[in-house]
């Protein structure tokens, strides 16, 4: 009898432990099934993430105004939906591209414009969210650093990115001076070039295409170029010393000429009606197939897939804040 009961036991101590073992692993797999839900929650969703949208929704909201950041869109609702953005809708992601920018009460303007731009900070406190949330909302923000329409050209050694950050002290300078939005003179230098690396800007410094005409007095380049659909033709364009002299002479090029002043470039309050403005005043001849004008097609096109309206945002939050 001793033996059977010492038998039983056993089995039961082993069943015990068993229980204990399955219960433990129950408890790791369910910590590790929070924390990886916990982890995967601390960075935004960007597979999830319909960029066009907030794009789309950023400039709609900035037309007539100011240029709205959709990034700060985007990383409010991935922490507001927890970054479920299926939740998502036109009339709340409206709202939210609204509350970026209000009614300007003070004489200090952003070129004479009627409204400034919140700060991101503004918004959060009217949203009234936690400082958890907060601190997920520029994690979030750190995450789309680098995303985009076309990632690879956002990367920060990218030829494209350094080709930009060449280019764009230069046109931030031209738009507090004359008003030209720098993603248009950006979006121009690196259609016109290649992204710099046309046989023009390699020989002559030409960042614009800008032929010589009878007003120009220094020197001179005669190359070929397309215009309309196919057409080559071969013309004189001007050269320049430098990438510099060639944004300073692009800018006044575009103030002197009236037809420019006349067409709106310079009372537009935003890259797509420039764009548009500057295409029907003559810039350029570009068509397809079916003779249609692409030119302004294409600049929009290039400055959303590079994030270009971004640093007309950051320009004009710079005024802004001087505004408050």
């Amino acid at each position: 009898m001793k033996r059977k009961r010492t038998k039983i036991r056993g089995r039961g101590m082993i069943k015990n432990v068993f229980k204990i073992i399955s219960l433990l692993f129950i408890i790791v797999l369910s910590l590790n099934i929070v924390n990886y839900f916990k982890v995967k929650n601390n960075h935004i969703n960007v597979k999830k993430l319909n960029i066009s949208f907030y794009i789309n929704a950023a400039d709609e909201s900035s037309k007539g105004k100011l240029q709205i950041n959709w990034k700060h869109l985007a990383a409010i609702d991935g922490v507001s939906y927890k970054n479920d953005f299926s939740k998502t809708n036109s009339k709340s992601l409206k709202e939210l591209a609204d509350m970026f920018v209000v009614k300007n009460s003070t004489n200090y303007k952003v070129r004479d414009s009627k409204y400034r731009l919140r700060s991101l900070e503004e918004v959060l406190d009217e949203l009234s969210f936690e400082k958890e949330e907060r601190e997920k909302v520029y994690t979030y923000l750190e995450d789309l650093k680098y995303i985009g329409l076309v990632k690879k050209n956002l990367k920060e050694n990218s030829s494209q990115r350094k080709f930009i950050n060449e280019i764009s002290p230069g046109a931030i300078e031209i738009y507090k001076q004359y008003g030209i939005f720098p993603s248009i003179t950006i979006a121009q230098a690196i259609l016109e070039t290649r992204w710099g690396k046309s046989e023009l800007v390699i020989k002559a410094n030409n960042l614009f295409g800008i032929k010589a005409d009878r007003s120009w007095k220094g020197k001179c380049i005669t190359m070929k170029t397309t215009e309309y659909y196919d057409k080559v033709i071969t013309d004189d364009f001007r050269v320049y010393e430098n990438a510099s002299e060639s944004l300073k002479d692009y800018a006044k090029f575009l103030s002197k000429n009236k037809r420019y002043r006349e067409h709106g470039v310079f009372s537009t309050s935003h890259y797509i009606e420039q764009a548009e403005a500057i295409e029907n005043a003559g810039y350029s001849t570009k068509e397809d197939k079916k003779g249609k004008k692409v030119y302004a097609d294409l600049l929009i096109k290039l400055i959303r897939q590079n994030n270009l309206q971004l640093i007309d945002h950051e320009v004009q939050m710079k005024y802004s804040k001087r505004a408050i």
